[in-house]
Formats: structure tokens, C-alpha cells, sequence
């Protein structure tokens, strides 16, 4: 069977049409971004590719159109639902509870609102008004009251012979909303390595991920607390 070969028109229509869908492209990823530009463009130049091959009774240049607004239409749409979740996680309201002060070296801290999906909240400390980098604790649970970060310890723990070690220090808890990815990354330990190595070190970061949600202020007291879930 004989498969027919474009005919000249047809094809100075695609080298056309490739031609505008440059320029359309040059021109929209600059505004839009590259998947936005390019899905926007693609849907533009496929649009009209449709109208000429179907005025002009073209049968595969009107395959190619609705190919071309296909993909771009799926890019939007990609580009659409991206923009709702980052939407969804900038508003999401997530504090802690209010804690008596003076709290011990370790208990769970618990707090309100609902973590998106997608996102999740990491907890990091640092002395109050301090440059200090920021310690980084744990990822907190999920729980149908919001969520919980269990047993941290907060400052320098205690000991027999140094009962109030770290009695009345000042430091500040961080509620950080992260995405899945960063939060793969720093809670799965064996992703950081430390040169030279610091065990003291290990997990301090110079600038906190993510968006803050909520900063809660301690003050420590005396003794080891009981770190039994709140």
C-alpha cells in the first residue's frame, strides 16, 4: 500500500507553523515560565493549525493540530493543579498549643491545623534571639486533631551530677511546612555527612527550610521531663 506524500502546501504550512510556534514560545516563556509558556504556546499554535487544516481540508496537518493542543492542554493543566497546591500549603494555618512556662528538657509538643498533602511540618529549635544555625528535630505526626511532634528535647539534657543544667535558658521553637522532597531529605539521616565529622553538628542548618508556620518561645526548667505523648 502506498502512503502519500505530503504535498508541498503541507508542508510549507508545518514549516510555517513551526516557524510562529517559535516566536510564540521565545515570547510566552519569558512571561509565563517554561511549562506554562510552552503549554500556552502549543495550545495557541495547535489552535490555529486546526483552523488552517480544516479550511483546507488537510488530514494529517489536522492530526497534528489536535496533537499539538492535546499535549499543550495537559500542560496547563499540569501547570493549574501545581499552582493549587502551593496555594493550598501557603494558606494552610498551623500553630502550636500553648505551653506553660517553664517547660522541662523533653515532653511532646502538639499544635492545630492540617498539614497538606504533599507537604510536611519539621521542627527545629535555636536559642532565642541568637545567629545561632537552627537544630533540626524530627518531622511531626499527622493526627486527626492536626498534628504532634513526640518526645523533643529541648537545650541540654540534665544529668545526676548537673540537676539544672540548662534551667532558665530561652529557645525558640520552629514549625517549618516543607514539601515531601525536603522532607525525605533531612529526616532520612544517612543523606547528610558532615566535614569534618561533628556528631555535636550533625543536624544544624544555617537557614530554615520552607515556610515558617509558627514560632513557639520557651524557657527551660530543671529535670529530665517524661517525654510520654501529649
Amino acid at each position: 500500500m502506498r502512503v502519500p506524500r505530503p504535498s508541498l502546501g503541507a508542508t510549507a504550512d508545518v514549516v510555517g507553523l513551526a516557524l510562529a510556534a517559535l516566536a510564540v514560545i521565545s515570547f510566552v516563556v519569558g512571561q509565563l515560565g517554561w511549562l506554562l509558556g510552552l503549554s500556552c504556546a502549543a495550545v495557541a499554535v495547535g489552535g490555529l493549525a486546526l483552523v488552517v487544516s480544516w479550511q483546507r481540508r488537510r488530514p494529517m496537518l489536522t492530526a497534528v493540530a489536535v496533537l499539538v493542543v492535546g499535549l499543550g492542554a495537559g500542560g496547563v493543566g499540569a501547570v493549574a493543579a501545581s499552582a493549587s497546591a502551593a496555594d493550598t500549603a501557603a494558606g494552610a494555618e498551623l500553630r502550636f498549643n500553648p505551653q506553660l512556662d517553664p517547660v522541662p528538657y523533653c515532653q511532646s509538643y502538639s499544635g492545630t491545623g492540617t498539614v497538606p498533602d504533599g507537604y510536611q511540618l519539621l521542627i527545629f529549635d535555636r536559642a532565642s534571639g541568637s545567629g545561632d544555625p537552627y537544630y533540626f528535630h524530627k518531622q511531626a505526626e499527622k493526627t486527626d486533631r492536626g498534628w504532634v511532634a513526640r518526645t523533643i528535647g529541648i537545650g541540654l539534657e540534665p544529668a545526676a551530677a548537673e540537676p539544672d543544667r540548662d534551667r532558665g535558658a530561652r529557645i525558640d521553637l520552629f514549625a517549618q511546612l516543607v514539601t515531601e522532597e525536603t522532607a525525605r531529605v533531612l529526616r532520612d539521616r544517612a543523606n547528610i555527612a558532615i566535614f569534618p565529622e561533628s556528631p555535636a553538628a550533625q543536624w544544624l542548618l544555617r537557614e530554615l527550610p520552607g515556610r515558617t508556620t509558627d514560632t513557639l518561645q520557651l524557657v527551660r526548667a530543671a529535670g529530665p521531663g517524661t517525654c510520654t505523648p501529649n
